[in-house]
């Protein structure tokens, strides 16, 4: 009896730290040179699909959102900023500063969205990639030049049909 009281009180710790785990903090890494904090940034394209043709939009924008946490992991509020327009290419270019942020915050369950198109007939975002419920950002990597964490999301899909989910 005392053997499965103590196999519980230990599987239970496991699955709490792996949920805690499962928090990612964003911008928070701090360059061991410098020790100044690492922005983080966002990168993916944005396309139109037309029937069975697909084609990159120019002047399209993705949202990026996070919640802000305090120090303690409190949720604070939602953050959220504009990519720049997507070029003609449909590649879209976001970046956060953690200067942006009051110190001991950090950002958490950041996701990118569809956010504008700038073409008529081709304006109602799809949740292909999520791009309607929120892609979230998970794996990135750092570029040493520019010392920004850089996550993909997308591609994601504007289509001239509107979709219910």
């Amino acid at each position: 009896m005392a053997f499965s009281g103590l196999s519980f009180a230990a599987s239970l710790v496991v699955f709490s730290s792996l949920i805690i785990s499962s928090v990612a903090y964003y911008g928070n890494e701090a360059d061991p040179e410098t020790e100044k904090l690492i922005p983080l940034a966002v990168e993916g394209v944005i396309m139109c699909k037309s029937g069975d043709k697909s084609y990159p939009i120019q002047g399209a924008t993705a949202r990026i959102q996070c919640v802000k946490t305090d120090a303690y992991g409190k949720e604070l509020v939602p953050v959220s900023i504009l990519s720049s327009k997507s070029d003609a290419r449909g590649y879209f270019f976001a970046t956060f500063f953690p200067s942006q942020l009051r110190a001991g915050r950090l950002l958490t369950k950041c996701k990118v969205f569809l956010a504008q198109s700038p073409i008529a007939d081709c304006d109602f975002p799809t949740d292909v990639n999520k791009g309607v419920r929120g892609y979230p950002l998970n794996k990135y990597r750092v570029l040493e030049d520019k010392s920004f964490k850089l996550y993909w999301a997308g591609p994601f899909f504007f289509t001239s049909e509107p979709t219910y989910y």
